[in-house]
């Protein structure tokens, strides 16, 4: 039976229904594979019994079904012949199934080198088709919008001050990005604010996006990585992967077939103008920096920098050089980076930079870059795998010390070392739903920061994301703890979190206690919360909360700080689309 549902398969793929008279006395006209059985009896891939029965109730013998794929390789290579065309899933098919009884094909002169030649060149024919049809889809629909729609009812329960009136508010979100052209694409964000009470409309994240050939022109939203190190434009964070040149103005690369050199330009108007040109591993910019107003003021500079790069022939070691003049100041900055993978589980980055008082890239309040004019200093990272070669849980040392002076008096601005231990077992879960505490891994942290500056020491550990054994494959639970202590001003705070999941029902509760022990100004060094979460239906999800004593967290989980001591009712109606 499993070889007759396969044949029935191989005609629905093959060419639909053929509603000719039923050439079985056996095949019912109720039956549900009737319509297939005669199609396959049309174009003659079966034959049925001398008897003229068809015996859908005995089981085909591997001959059997070769005879049938071999008469569909003749229908198939027919219907080219006519037509000049097969569909890629008509190939696939029979592919599979010449494969599977290449040795009974064999037999009936039938090879697979046979089927290669009669389908082979359907393949271009097939893509191009395929090709031509997503265009036209592509454009059927030439606007995408994505969006959400959020209503929240606060209320609060002790009050306290400046939080004592109840309110209902709602954010609508749209997403708008409209194909205009195979090379042209455009898109704005509009966001619309209390339609309930003083409606209000605003626009972002415009931008319209032109790519052909070797040009790339987007004009607007422009998010970009930093230029090389980020003295000149982009902030300077080692090993960070992010996004850290952002601005809204027009960004350019030109990349000639012939040439060796590509060129960029970056522009935000009234803040910067740069003209790049990049070779294979060295560069050369000049950046204008109006500062103002007008582009001849006193605080104007133009910036030349050059930068290079070399792994030293795909070595283990990469180095990273920036440096920059300011023609009208006088002033200038040197950056350098060196990244070494000492070993398959030792990296080492080093950096340093001296930026002189006055350079206008650090100092502008306008400025892409974030270091800081008037400081030279230095920083060491080192990431150690302390895990076995065959061990499957992961332990981690990461190493950190940063120092910096300023130049003209002196005085030293950061000086601190950090070393963090992070575990993650080797059973561990990931991709927790609902699970937001420093992604969705379960592992566990330990980390310590000392500034000698300050001679102040700060301990954190947290375990995240720790599965409770309930036996129930309908429900989970998870446990988060996490805590700080400033040895400075001898404050500790801490949070502990347990989730339950009702999986099916597709809801989540949430019960988070938290204690500081230097709250602000009048409120308790405790503060809790309870949340439920429920999906109601796809994309739609409705939460109910109360927190009493509000709690402004930091960055890690366990970090934070007791505000006040407001009880604060949340509903929240949230639909994604």
């Amino acid at each position: 039976m499993r070889k007759l549902a396969l044949a029935i398969v191989l005609v629905f793929a093959l060419a639909g229904y053929a509603l000719a008279a039923n050439p079985f006395v056996d095949v019912p006209l109720n039956h549900w594979a009737y319509d297939a059985v005669q199609s396959l009896a049309a174009k003659g891939i079966i034959v049925g019994y001398p008897d003229g029965t068809f015996g859908g109730n005995r089981a085909l013998t591997r001959y059997e079904f070769a005879m049938a794929i071999a008469r569909a390789v003749g229908y198939l290579e027919q219907k080219i012949e006519e037509a000049g065309y097969a569909t890629r899933e008509d190939i696939a098919t029979v592919e599979k199934l010449v494969q599977e009884f290449a040795d009974e094909l064999k037999q009936l002169g039938v090879t697979v080198d046979d089927l290669k030649k009669a389908l082979g060149e359907q393949s271009a024919a097939i893509k191009a088709l395929e090709d031509r049809v997503a265009a036209l889809e592509k454009y059927a629909e030439p606007v995408k919008v994505t969006g959400e729609f959020d209503v929240t009812y606060t209320a609060y329960m002790p009050t306290a001050s400046g939080k004592t009136d109840a309110k209902l508010v709602d954010e609508t979100t749209l997403n708008i990005v409209a194909t205009i052209n195979d090379y042209t694409t455009a898109g704005v964000k509009l966001t619309i604010k209390d339609t309930f009470a003083t409606p209000s409309l605003s626009a972002d994240n415009f931008f319209i996006e032109y790519k052909k050939d070797e040009w790339y022109i987007r004009v607007g939203d422009i998010d970009q990585p930093k230029v090389d190190l980020g003295l000149v434009l982009g902030g300077y964070q080692p090993d960070d992967d992010d996004d850290d040149l952002s601005y809204e103005g027009i960004y350019v690369v030109y990349a000639p077939e012939d040439s060796d050199i590509t060129w960029k330009m970056y522009a935000d108007v009234n803040k910067f103008y740069t003209l790049r040109m990049e070779w294979e591993k060295v560069a050369l910019g000049v950046t204008w920096m109006p500062e103002g107003a007008s582009l001849s003021n006193a605080g104007s500079d133009l910036i030349v920098s050059a930068s290079g790069w070399t792994d030293f022939d795909e070595s283990d070691v990469k180095l990273t050089l920036e440096g920059a003049y300011g023609v009208l100041s006088g002033s200038y900055g040197v950056a350098g980076q060196i990244d070494i993978k000492a070993s398959e589980d030792i990296t080492v980055t080093l950096d340093a930079h001296y930026v002189t008082a006055g350079f206008t890239p650090a100092t502008s309040s306008a400025s892409p870059s974030s270091f800081n004019a008037d400081e030279m200093g230095f920083g060491v990272a080192a990431t150690f795998d302390l895990s076995g070669e065959d061990s499957a849980e992961k332990w981690m040392l990461d190493l950190e010390y940063d120092y910096a002076q300023a130049i003209s008096s002196g005085a030293v601005t950061t000086n601190k070392v950090s070393g963090t231990v992070t575990y993650v077992p080797g059973d561990a879960v990931k991709d927790v739903p609902e699970i937001t505490n420093e992604g969705t891994e379960e592992k566990g942290l330990v980390k310590v920061t000392y500034d000698l500056l300050t001679n102040g020491i700060t301990l954190y550990g947290a375990y995240l994301n720790y599965p409770l054994d309930l036996e129930s494959e309908n429900n989970a639970a998870y446990l988060s703890v996490g805590a700080e202590y400033n040895m400075a001003t001898q404050g500790i705070t801490a949070v502990g979190q347990f989730k339950y999941q009702w999986l099916e029902e597709k809801t989540t509760a949430t019960l988070e206690a938290r204690y500081d022990s230097t709250p602000a100004a009048g409120a308790p060094v405790y503060s809790v919360l309870a949340q439920l979460d429920w999906e109601m239906a796809e994309n739609t999800t409705l939460t109910l909360s109360y927190e009493l004593n509000t709690w402004d967290a930091g960055d890690d989980f366990g970090q934070g700080n007791i505000v006040d001591g407001a009880g604060t009712i949340t509903a929240e109606l949230t639909v994604s689309f």
